[in-house]
């Protein structure tokens, strides 16, 4: 289920009903926030074998905020605040929860959830769980927080969130991984990510990096058992591979399969649209940037991202990687996304007009760069190489592994003379809270570290009214109210352009006959939404 917000110009945007806190007010007209999630009951003895495009990056949840990593990391942590698979806010840990006040979000724990380890999950656990968070500026979930201040313990089962400035997106606020407080004290910060204690329907059992993730189903799971006894996460990065996996009955389900013109055999495609806006981006802060071969940095000049925006055949690269199963992104958020703008129009590509821009820029000869980017989005990459040379722009390929990446275009800190150690790069970003907010206030508002805003700027964009529009959203509980904020902050950063845009792509998953399951829109693979097929 879904609402309709309708902006000053009559645009519309989807928002999951639920996503926003109104202040004084309970989430959940008559209810405050009590909904119920089905319970599952089953007695199967299969394993549940999933084939990843790529492995995680670590088994700790607080540490990076990435589709892949938290396919695995949701089956075994869970939330306060959880969403369905249509991103409609339910209650996870929290039963319930109001606002008594602007800067206070009152939480209701359920009673009676365990812990893997058989410890009852308290207050307690949810104030170390939070702080642990906040007082680790690494953490790819510190910036979903940074409005929190404190965390106060009321009873055992209640807990208030103090705000330091009023905040609605409650999806944000509830998004931190429950642990066992006493567990991680006593065995250490490294043993916990050896041996990871949760409350998720599945336990930990073993992890062989590049090869497996084993679960095992947890008996005293609060919903009641999964589906399946075990659940094993391979990463494949080979699509190919994934597809004859599934064919051979070693897979039960693979994300990101490649489109085949022959029926499937042994399992069935799902396509949706996805969160996913796939970009280029660019260091367009500093005066001089490392892997380009010019004294000064090309991408200070808007007219060369311009340029990029015009010279690169989106529809090509469709038609070439994703046999048309993508569509041309216009924008840094998808068509579904609170926020998303449909007075913005992505321009027909023109190569003139690009080599035109170049030359304006003084660049009439091009010049060489470097684009990272991970081995999984290589057949992307090499389809970018050839197409950028044909309007001047010689780029050579860097495939960084996962457990690299995050770290080359994130390479900045607090210090101010820090810089990222990457030119330009190519990414993903999925709004999964359904709020453009997210991809505003962690990406693209100026780099405030202290502040906890913009702490995933890998381009060094600084733009104040952006800023203002930004955080002025964040503290905004009108709805036709923020989505103009929002789709205003878009317009300028479409004008500006520190990303290029290039496609949304289509998820393409395959699924074994012998299981029953439907992806989610956020693209996590969750195990306790399947069940084997009788």
């Amino acid at each position: 289920m879904t609402c309709m917000w309708f902006g000053a110009a009559g645009q519309t945007a989807r928002l999951a009903v639920g996503l926003f806190l109104p202040m004084a007010a309970c989430l959940f007209s008559g209810g405050c926030g009590r909904t119920s999630i089905p319970s599952q009951e089953a007695s199967s003895k299969h394993t549940l074998r999933v084939a990843l495009d790529s492995d995680i990056y670590s088994m700790d949840p607080h540490r990076l905020y990435e589709t892949t990593t938290l396919s695995v990391i949701e089956n075994v942590f869970e939330t306060l605040v959880m969403q369905d698979s249509n991103l409609k806010v339910i209650p996870g840990l929290a039963s319930h929860w109001e606002t008594p006040d602007d800067l206070t979000w009152r939480v209701h724990l359920r009673r009676g959830v365990m812990f893997h380890n058989g410890e009852e999950m308290r207050s307690v656990d949810v104030k170390f769980s939070y702080e642990r968070v906040l007082n680790w500026p690494e953490s790819g979930f510190v910036n979903l927080i940074n409005a929190v201040d404190r965390v106060d313990v009321v009873d055992d089962y209640t807990v208030d969130i103090k705000l330091s400035k009023p905040y609605g997106v409650v999806a944000n606020l509830g998004a931190i991984s429950i642990i066992p407080a006493r567990y991680v004290r006593e065995q250490g910060a490294q043993a916990f990510v050896e041996k990871p204690v949760g409350t998720g329907p599945f336990k930990f059992v073993e992890r062989k990096p590049g090869e497996y993730i084993k679960l095992r189903a947890f008996d005293d799971y609060w919903r009641g058992r999964p589906g399946f006894d075990e659940m094993v996460f391979m990463p494949v990065p080979s699509p190919d591979r994934r597809v004859e996996m599934l064919e051979a009955g070693q897979a039960d389900i693979a994300w990101m399969i490649p489109v085949r013109r022959d029926p499937p055999v042994n399992y069935r495609a799902y396509f949706q649209p996805a969160l996913h806006v796939f970009y280029l981006a660019f260091d367009c802060g500093r005066m001089k940037t490392p892997y380009v071969d010019q004294p000064e940095n090309p991408f200070r000049d808007v007219r060369v991202r311009q340029a990029f925006l015009y010279g690169i055949d989106t529809a090509g690269l469709i038609d070439a990687v994703f046999d048309g199963h993508a569509y041309q992104a216009s924008q840094l958020v998808s068509p579904n996304i609170f926020g998303y703008s449909s007075t913005i129009k992505r321009p027909a590509t023109d190569r003139e007009r690009a080599r035109e821009l170049l030359t304006e820029a003084g660049f009439a000869g091009g010049f060489g760069v470097t684009l990272d980017m991970m081995p999984s989005r290589k057949a992307v990459g090499e389809f970018l190489q050839k197409d950028l040379a044909r309007f001047g722009v010689r780029a050579t390929l860097n495939l960084v592994p996962k457990e690299d990446f995050f770290k080359k275009i994130y390479s900045r800190t607090g210090d101010p003379a820090s810089q990222n150690d990457t030119s330009m790069y190519f990414l993903g970003w999925a709004c999964s809270s359904g709020d453009a907010s997210e991809v505003f206030e962690y990406a693209l508002h100026t780099f405030e570290p202290q502040r906890l805003l913009g702490v995933n700027n890998g381009t060094g964009y600084s733009n104040k009214e952006v800023d203002r529009l930004v955080e002025e959203s964040l503290s905004t509980f009108d709805s036709k109210e923020r989505l103009k904020l929002l789709q205003d902050a878009m317009i300028l950063v479409m004008r500006d352009l520190p990303w290029v845009p290039l496609y949304i792509w289509e998820d393409v998953y395959g699924v074994s006959n012998a299981i029953s399951y439907t992806p989610r829109l956020d693209d996590h693979i969750l195990g306790f939404d399947a069940r084997p097929r009788s």
